[in-house]
C-alpha cells in the first residue's frame, strides 16, 4: 500500500473514532440527566386518574427525611445487624407519681408528690403548679395526677403497691 492510502485509513479511522465517542458521550450524558418523574396512575374504583393528588417525592435532606421516607421505612424497621428479638426501647415518662393528698376540708387544695425521673428531684404540687416551663398539673385525683405539656394531657397514674388512705 502507499502512503497516500494508508494517510486516506489512517484519517478514516480516526474521523469514525471521533464519531462514535461523539455518539457515546451524547447518549451517556442523556441518560445520566435527570428526568421529570412521571405521573403515577391512581386507581380509585375503575376509574385510572393523573390528576389525584399524590404525595410528591423528594430526596431526603437530612437523616430523619431519610428515615420518614416509606422506601426505605422497611429496611430501617428491619434491620439486618439488630440481635434477634430486639425491640425499640420505650420511651421513659419524665414524672412519676408517688402519692396523692385529698384533705377532708374542702377548703384546703388536693396535692401531689410526683418526682422527676430525669433530675432525681421530688416536687410536692397542687393544681396549676408547674412541674418546669411547659408541665403543669391539671387535676389531682386519689390513683391519678393529670399533668398537661405543650397541650397534651398525660396521666401519671399511682402504682398498685402503694397504699392508700383517706
Amino acid at each position: 500500500m502507499s502512503s497516500k492510502h494508508q494517510k486516506w485509513i489512517l484519517l478514516l479511522w480516526g474521523t469514525s473514532l471521533s464519531l462514535l465517542y461523539l455518539i457515546l458521550h451524547t447518549y451517556m450524558y442523556t441518560q445520566l440527566q435527570p428526568h421529570p418523574l412521571p405521573k403515577k396512575m391512581v386507581t380509585v374504583g375503575n376509574i385510572h386518574s393523573k390528576t389525584a393528588s399524590q404525595r410528591q417525592t423528594r430526596k431526603p435532606k437530612t437523616l430523619s427525611d431519610f428515615q420518614d421516607t416509606d422506601f426505605y421505612r422497611t429496611i430501617i424497621d428491619n434491620n439486618l445487624f439488630r440481635p434477634l428479638g430486639w425491640t425499640p426501647p420505650r420511651p421513659q415518662e419524665p414524672y412519676r407519681l408517688l402519692g396523692t393528698i385529698i384533705p377532708i376540708d374542702a377548703k384546703l387544695p388536693p396535692k401531689a408528690i410526683i418526682q422527676n425521673t430525669v433530675r432525681n428531684q421530688t416536687y410536692i404540687v397542687t393544681i396549676g403548679d408547674t412541674l418546669d416551663t411547659d408541665t403543669f398539673v391539671t387535676d389531682i385525683q386519689t390513683k391519678h395526677v393529670t399533668v398537661k405539656k405543650n397541650g397534651q394531657q398525660r396521666q401519671l397514674t399511682l402504682k398498685s403497691r402503694f397504699l392508700q388512705r383517706r
